[in-house]
């Protein structure tokens, strides 16, 4: 089974900072589930639909499509449930990274994909597990702010159409400086208690501690085994140059050169470099 990196991150991230005792990753409608409540999923879609429509003039479900083949189409990144005190706390998470920002096509369709997959998730978790009290969350580490912008009043409409429906559903956009603080740091703060082979997102990230010192040294080193130490606040001779300082790897030998020519340089005490 394919797991995305994203997907994994959610799985840690709901059962290490949420507590979730139970999480699923690519959870799925079963065509053999039964669809419970389908009048009242209907009333909702339709006044979903309505809304989105008149007010923005988004098409976030297509017009003749029923109930049911809307959250048959249904799949959630992670489903985690939080069992405390006899009561649960259900999350659940669409996750996406697009590298040059979150993109399904243009700016309206980008925000259409946003609310459709909100809705869709309540619905099914409604429809096949009986939940209507549920944080559900889209989550992406980079959205452009006109997209951004577009999405979250869209979102708090969305919430108000939950609540007018007496669902207890809280939708929410976690992305950019929010997806790092909330998401990111949290689970790579306890990355090093984690033991558990089957979180990769985790293993990846301690694996690559392992090693990152080291990395980070041998980029920093040129051919001529000398290595850049950092630019100083000094300015360096070459015009708009700073001095960096330069350690020389085979005699311990430090100087300095411009930025221009950390690369190539060799070291005047032992290579014959110039000063």
């Amino acid at each position: 089974m394919k797991i995305e990196m994203g997907e994994s991150l959610f799985y840690s991230w709901l059962r290490h900072v949420k507590e979730c005792q139970l999480v699923q990753t690519n959870w799925k409608v079963s065509p053999q589930w039964e669809i419970q409540h389908e009048e009242v999923l209907t009333h909702f879609m339709e006044k979903a639909r309505t809304h989105f429509s008149d007010k923005y003039g988004y098409k976030i479900f297509k017009q003749n499509a029923s109930i049911s083949q809307i959250i048959q189409q249904g799949e959630c990144d992670a489903v985690g449930i939080c069992i405390q005190n006899g009561k649960n706390q259900t999350y659940a998470v669409d996750v996406a990274f697009h590298e040059n920002g979150l993109n399904y096509g243009s700016r309206e369709t980008t925000v259409m994909k946003i609310i459709a997959k909100s809705i869709r998730t309540a619905m099914c978790l409604y429809g096949y597990i009986d939940c209507s009290d549920a944080e559900i969350i889209f989550a992406s580490p980079k959205i452009h702010p006109t997209i951004l912008n577009d999405a979250t009043p869209c979102i708090e409409e969305l919430n108000n159409l939950f609540h007018s429906e007496k669902f207890g559903f809280q939708a929410r956009i976690i992305a950019n400086d929010e997806f790092n603080s909330s998401v990111l740091q949290p689970i790579l703060l306890i990355s090093n208690g984690v033991a558990d082979t089957s979180e990769l997102f985790l293993r990846s990230y301690q694996i690559f501690t392992m090693f990152s010192k080291r990395l980070l040294t041998v980029e920093n080193i040129n051919k001529n085994n000398q290595r850049n130490n950092g630019k100083t606040q000094m300015q360096g001779t070459d015009h708009r140059q700073w001095f960096y300082e330069m350690e020389c790897l085979d005699c311990g030998y430090k100087y300095y050169a411009n930025g221009t020519n950390v690369k190539e340089r060799k070291c005047p005490n032992c290579q014959g470099g110039r000063p």
